[in-house]
Formats: C-alpha cells, structure tokens, sequence
C-alpha cells in the first residue's frame, strides 16, 4: 500500500509539473506576442529607433538631392519639383518597383520611388520598404502640367494639427500589427502580401496617416505619433527649409547661364541682327539695361521700370511687365499705356529719296489710337521714267521704352503700293528698313523708309497708290517675358515659375539710358561694388536672388525688403556683398548675388 501511495503520488506530482509547463508556455507565449506587439506599436526605441532614423536620413537627403540635379538641369519646366510615388502597377514586379509614377492625385501616398532616387530598395527595421508623401503644389499632377516653385512657396502638409508644415514626408511603416481602435485610429488587422497586386495603405500607415481609407484619395492631414497599440509609423519631414536652399542654389546657376546671356543683349546687339543698334553708342561693350521698378511687395508690383536712383543707384525689382498678350483686368504686370506715342499728332510721311512727288496725303491715327497710319497716291518722275521710285519715311517716338525689357517688332511697320486702277496689278508688299535709337528719357524714335515701285516699270498708270502704317506694337515684349515656352532652351521656366518676383536687380547709373549716347561706369568710381564678388568694383549689373525669408517666412509676399535681402543689400546703397551661404538651420544669409556684367 504505502509503495502504491507513493506511485500515486509520483504521477500525481509529474501530471502537476507538465502543467505547471503548460501553463508557463503559454505564459512565455503570451508574453512573446505581447512584446511583439508591443515592439510594433510602442517600442520603437533604441536600435531600431537609430536603425529607422538612418534610413529616414538617407532616404531624406537623396530626396533632395535628386529634386536639386533636376532643378539645374537646362530643359527641366519645373525646377523643384518632386517625384510622385512609386506606380502603382510596379509593385511586385522586380524590373519597375521603385519607379516613381509620372504623375499623380496630389496630395499623394505610396511607396519611395527609390529606383528614381538612384537608391538600393531602403527598408526600415522590421523589413518593410519606406513609404513617401508629397505635397500639392510640389509634384505634377497630370501629364503636361506646370507648377510654380519658388522661395516664397510652401508645403500643403498639415503635420500634428501644423498647417504648411512640410512638402513632403518619408515614412518606416514598421511591422504589420493588429490596429486598436483608438481616437483619431481605425481598427485593424493588418497584412503585408508579399506579391503583386494594388497596395493598401490602410496595412501600413495607422491612424491620421492612413485617412481617409482607400479608394479615396489621400487628404492633407498627417501625424508623427498616435495612441499605445494603435501607432507604429516613424515620420521624417521634408520642409522648405530643407528643401528650398538646395534649389535657390540651382536656380542662380541656371540664372547665370541661362537668364544673364539674355539680359545682356536686350538693349546691347542689333535688333534685328541685319539693322542697326538701338543707337550708335550702345554695343555689347557699352551695354545699356533697362530702369529697375521700384522695390515693393512683389505679388502687387506692376513691375514698370522707373528712372529712380535710390542713394548713388537705381535698384528694384527686374522690370517684368508686359504690353502684349495680357488682361490689366487680372495681371496688375499687364499694361497697355506704358509704351505710348510721345506725340498727340500722327507722324508725317516724308520723301527722303527716289523720284516722283506726292499728290495727295493724309495722316491719322487708326485701331483707338495704336496705329499711326498716313495713306494717299504718289505721282510718276514725267521727266525720268525709268529712275528709281519714291522713297518714302516716317518717324515717331514711343516712350517708356526703358521701363521695361523689349524687342523690336519689324512686321508691325509695313508699306504698301498698288495701281490706282483697280484691275491693274496686284497689291505691293515694300520691304522696309527700320531703325531705333534709345533716347536719354528712355524713350525709342523708330525711323522706317522703303522705296515705292516704280510706276513706269510696272506698266501702271501715271499715279498710284501708297499706304505706310507703324504699330505701337513695334515695340514688343521680350520672349524672357513668355511664361508658356517648354522645352531645351527655353526660358519659360523662369517667367512660369514666377522668379522674377525673388531677383533683385541694380544696374550702374552709367548703364542706363540717362547716360546715353554711350552707356559705360569706370572701375572702382562709378560702376557698382560688391563684397567678395570678383571682378572687384567693376560691376556694371547686377542680380541678387532673395532666397527664403531668414526673418518672417509667414509674412512673405510683402514689401519690406528686409525680409528678402540680408546686411548690406537691404540698405539701397551702392555697395553690394555676397556672404557664404549656409544651409544650416538659422544661418543669418541666403542671398546668391549673380553678376549681369561687368567692366573687363
């Protein structure tokens, strides 16, 4: 008996112990699970927070580096802007996974376009490829389309209740794990498939981050913490700040090689090539610009150029306004009256060669005063049939020509000819020689002559028909003022993306039309000065670009030129500097100054 107890009691005590194994298996079990849970949701510190945060920063930092290559590149419309996401179709196929989708629904979610970054395939540390955001305004959203990137633009990112907070985002989506509902968090059970198909951003991002759920596109609003066991994202931003130095820095090399070399010869070679100079004085040795506007808040500035110097130099805003193609009733740029006629009396048409003699003329102005127009019939040489017809002239002045950047429009002067007998030979199309010369008030006196065909010659008879006509429209506006160009060469990008609006300008007084016959400033007295710039005090132009407000990033657009430009070019004199230009947070300087011209 006492052995059978203790037999008995043996198993009894073995049975207990499995339990007891049991038990504390499942214990162990539970307690694995809830530390993997909560490693999912709560515990991203440590190593994997580090791990998570390198990658963020690597991610981060080609990101902008791939933004700032494309922004300098010559050709690329829309300097700035960011890759959308990875296509949607390239997920599970090894040859496009990575590739950033050529446009998408902005503001748009999906995986890191790492292949585009020129990346290896980033993963965070529970495995999973990093995730990306990107604002409006800052990717394209349909194909062909444009954006306006610049200093003054801001990211439509609200980040933890922070409105215009970022313009984009790169995120660890961290392990799949079962969402707790929560405030402001969905529930749900999360799943990461692992081949081809339509990603759901609801497995990878929670809360905020996730809202409003597939199919609907993504809204605005993100988070970079959220409720214990409802939250596993880790969030790096990608601001203005970080983002807009690297630009500006591109933007001034392509102002420098691709906006200078135009601005030089505005006012500096023929116009056109085959006709004399805008006067005999000015060349691309002696260059003559254009008056600045007079600084104020660049998103009401009418731009219009004025002959103001402000303590020793004229210096503004590039005159950027426009005549042509425009509506005053929604551009305040857009003018008609800038460029008038200096005379209320219609230009006369004069003989100034050939042979024959006016019978008959009259002058008025056509098309509300835009065209001067003179008609009536010229005569035969009885005496010289076969001499050379009429030459004939006329002569006007448009002012305000200076205020801003122009060309001259040859096919708005024409002259024409026919037979006075109307089944006699057809119309008579007059090539016309056409001059300009700038005038010291800023005005242009155009002069065009041609020579009428020759009566006799032509077998008409003994009178005929003559019509000159000269446009205010002669004086264009110059293609760099054309915001709809694309392409290699192109200079749309710099009118589209609204540049013109953050380059200050300053030209030496001897520059301008005021110093006429012959533009030129002596080095070291009176051409323009800038610190650390090389040809030292040799300028005869310069460009300053403002980069982002260092002072008061909110209040931008407004006039205060403090918040544009920093030290000595904020103060309107007639010294100038250039300073390093920091990209650490708070550096007190960003302005890129770019040399127009300069004295050899």
């Amino acid at each position: 008996m006492p052995r059978r107890y203790r037999n008995r009691a043996s198993v009894s005590g073995q049975r207990g112990f499995a339990l007891i194994a049991v038990v504390s298996l499942i214990v162990l079990i539970s307690a694995y699970l809830l530390v993997k849970q909560l490693n999912a949701t709560t515990s991203l510190t440590g190593d994997r927070l580090n791990y998570n945060a390198k990658v963020l920063n690597q991610a981060k930092h080609a990101l902008i580096g791939y933004v700032a290559q494309q922004a300098s590149q010559s050709g690329e419309p829309n300097p700035g802007r960011l890759p959308c996401p990875e296509a949607a179709g390239f997920y599970g196929d090894p040859a496009q996974e990575g590739k950033a989708s050529p446009n998408c629904t902005l503001p748009a979610v999906g995986r890191l376009p790492w292949r585009t970054l020129g990346l290896d395939k980033l993963v965070d540390a529970a495995s999973e490829p990093l995730w990306y955001v990107v604002s409006t305004g800052w990717a394209l959203p349909s194909s062909g389309a444009t954006l306006v990137i610049n200093s003054n633009t801001r990211g439509q990112l609200t980040v933890d209740g922070v409105a215009n907070d970022a313009v984009a985002l790169i995120i660890a989506p961290g392990a799949a794990f079962t969402v707790q509902a929560a405030a402001g968090c969905a529930a749900r059970s999360q799943t990461h498939p692992t081949a081809a198909g339509t990603l759901n951003l609801s497995n990878y991002l929670e809360c905020e981050n996730a809202f409003p759920a597939p199919p609907s596109p993504a809204d605005a609003n993100f988070v970079t913490t959220g409720p214990s066991g409802s939250f596993n994202d880790q969030v790096l931003r990608v601001t203005t700040a970080d983002l807009l130095p690297e630009i500006e820095a591109a933007i001034a090399v392509r102002i420098q090689r691709e906006i200078v070399p135009v601005l030089k010869t505005v006012y500096a070679d023929p116009v056109p090539p085959t006709n004399p100079s805008w006067g005999s004085g000015i060349s691309a040795t002696n260059p003559l610009f254009p008056y600045p506007a007079p600084f104020g808040n660049p998103s009401a500035s009418n731009f219009q150029g004025a002959a103001v110097t402000v303590v020793g130099a004229p210096q503004g805003l590039l005159p950027f306004n426009q005549t042509q193609g425009c509506d005053p009733a929604t551009d305040v740029r857009c003018t008609t009256t800038l460029t008038a006629w200096a005379s209320g009396t219609p230009p006369d048409v004069t003989q100034v060669g050939g042979f024959g003699y006016f019978q008959t003329k009259t002058c008025s102005w056509q098309s509300g005063g835009n065209d001067a127009y003179c008609e009536g019939e010229y005569h035969e040489d009885d005496a010289h049939p076969s001499w050379p017809g009429m030459v004939i002239s006329m002569t006007a002045t448009i002012n305000n020509v200076a205020m801003g950047l122009r060309i001259l429009d040859t096919t708005k002067a024409t002259i024409e000819a026919e037979n006075n007998d109307p089944w006699g030979a057809p119309l008579t199309i007059v090539t016309p020689s056409i001059n300009a010369t700038m005038n010291s008030n800023g005005s242009v006196t155009i002069t065009f002559s041609g020579t009428l065909p020759n009566i006799d010659v032509q077998g008409w008879d003994s009178w005929a028909l003559y019509r000159i006509r000269l446009k205010r429209s002669v004086i264009g506006d110059h293609p760099l003022l054309d915001a709809t160009t694309l392409g290699a060469g192109s200079t749309g990008w710099f009118a589209r993306n609204e540049w013109y609006r953050l380059l200050y300008y300053a030209p030496a007084p001897g520059h301008t039309a005021a110093a006429l016959p012959t533009p030129s400033c002596t080095s070291g007295g009176t051409c323009l000065s800038v610190t650390n710039v090389t040809p030292a005090n040799k300028q005869r132009a310069i460009l300053i670009l403002a980069g982002r407000s260092l002072t008061n990033p909110a209040g931008r657009p407004n006039g205060n030129l403090a918040d544009y430009l920093e030290f000595g070019n904020a103060d309107l004199n007639a010294t100038f500097e250039q300073r390093t230009v920091s990209r650490a947070i708070g550096a007190p300087f960003n302005d890129r100054v770019v040399v127009l011209d300069a004295n050899p």
